[in-house]
């Protein structure tokens, strides 16, 4: 932590320190290019479905959609984390939003011309989602490169308020371009989202680091790993590094037990009870700010937090939340209740990326995030079919009530562990 100089003067306010990561022009780029992109994308997914169900009137569609864009990310993401590994990830970052927003151009001319189609969507989809294996560990490893003045910590926090942004944004930008243009209009803002994007990650001047300087020396073929070799690297690395498979085990809880069940059943949940959308919206709405409230609150707090301990209690917050949705009578300061606390919980996802940038070697630091992807993302569809079938049978409630215990049984076990007990050290 940096002091001003003079005996007179008080040291900065953590709100201050927080706010000054911003005064790195390099950060400030980044965050601002990609916070409009990601708004983008929220836009986009919105359009998207709204024109499969116009075009096809058919949900099997939508489904096919939604799998191509996620199963190219999660199949191709550790080739993708081996390459940002191996070059500029600034560069990795710089090609893949160039593809996307080449990509949404192509949908944004074929509505306005009259010739979208399925099939169109469905390869947009797809070229989206090989674009993201890529470029999200490129992304995440990026971000621990410019922390800006704050430190990691706080700079992790600002980068989850940016996607808590693009969650609020991007739909209502959706209704309102849809309204005024149509899906053209749409794919057009996304386009021009993902171009802004380029061009501010041109300007950013990524600091060189005593593992991976600015430019990287050529290899001789003696020298040269195959990607196949440095993938595994990656995934040794990952296994070898117990805190991460302790991390890996309580994030696939929670996605699985817990995250899967809230995202499918929360709907039928306010439906059950006698409510419409309206209270569904406000609930996601109170979930969404609770996160961004807690995500700067974690960033104020992150050089006094015993990591490994706070991160924990918020994935047992999480379980609670949870928990709390599942319990009988289901009156609506309980739901809020627990989709507040489901908020709050989401925020320990500020200590993890900034234990992963703290404690993992950089030159493995993109391969690693990949590991994290595949593994904590892979069973959410088992999770979402699960959760769907087993409700069917028992309701809403029940399955989110085993969720929540599950989770909180789960982060009670680790708790003791001593990699719980060593992360407790690692400064934020």
């Amino acid at each position: 932590m940096t002091l001003l100089a003079g005996v007179r003067m008080q040291p900065p306010s953590r709100l201050a320190r927080m706010r000054r990561g911003f005064a790195s022009n390099d950060f400030l780029l980044l965050w601002s290019g990609q916070t409009v992109s990601k708004i983008g994308n929220g836009a986009y997914k919105v359009a998207v479905a709204w024109s499969v169900y116009q075009i096809s009137k058919s949900t099997a569609a939508m489904g096919l959609v939604l799998a191509l864009n996620v199963v190219p990310e999660l199949a191709l993401a550790m080739l993708g984390g081996t390459i940002a590994d191996r070059i500029s990830r600034r560069t990795v970052i710089i090609v893949a939003d160039a593809i996307a927003a080449v990509a949404t151009l192509g949908l944004a001319v074929a509505s306005e011309v009259g010739a979208l189609s399925i099939n169109m969507l469905m390869v947009g989809a797809l070229l989206l989602g090989v674009v993201s294996a890529f470029y999200g560990p490129a992304y995440a490893a990026l971000k621990g490169q410019l922390p800006g003045v704050g430190g990691r910590g706080s700079a992790n926090a600002w980068f989850t308020v940016s996607s808590n942004l693009a969650r609020l944004a991007g739909p209502a930008l959706a209704g309102m371009a849809f309204a005024a243009g149509g899906a053209g209009t749409v794919f057009g803002l996304d386009a021009a989202s993902f171009a802004l994007a380029v061009v501010t990650t041109y300007f950013v001047q990524v600091p060189s680091s005593p593992e991976r300087p600015a430019t990287l020396p050529a290899e001789s073929e003696s020298q040269r790993s195959s990607a196949g070799r440095e993938m595994v690297q990656g995934l040794a690395y990952t296994v070898k590094a117990r805190w991460l498979v302790i991390t890996l085990a309580i994030s696939l809880v929670a996605n699985v037990a817990c995250l899967a069940p809230y995202a499918v059943l929360l709907p039928d949940l306010v439906t059950v009870h006698g409510s419409g959308i309206g209270l569904l919206g406000l609930l996601c709405a109170t979930e969404i700010g609770v996160g961004t409230l807690g995500a700067i609150a974690i960033g104020r707090m992150s050089s006094r937090l015993r990591p490994g301990t706070a991160m924990l209690t918020l994935c047992g917050l999480l379980g609670v939340g949870t928990l709390l949705l599942g319990l009988p009578g289901g009156h609506a300061p309980l739901l809020f209740a627990g989709v507040a606390m489901i908020g709050l919980g989401l925020s320990f996802d500020v200590i993890e990326q900034t234990l992963l940038q703290s404690l993992v070697p950089d030159r493995l630091l993109s391969r690693v995030y990949a590991v994290n992807t595949v593994v904590s993302y892979s069973l959410l569809p088992v999770g979402y079919t699960i959760a769907g079938l087993v409700a069917k049978h028992t309701g809403a409630a029940p399955v989110l009530a085993v969720g929540g215990v599950a989770l909180i049984a789960a982060c009670g076990v680790a708790a003791p562990h001593p990699e719980v007990r060593r992360l407790n050290t690692v400064a934020c």
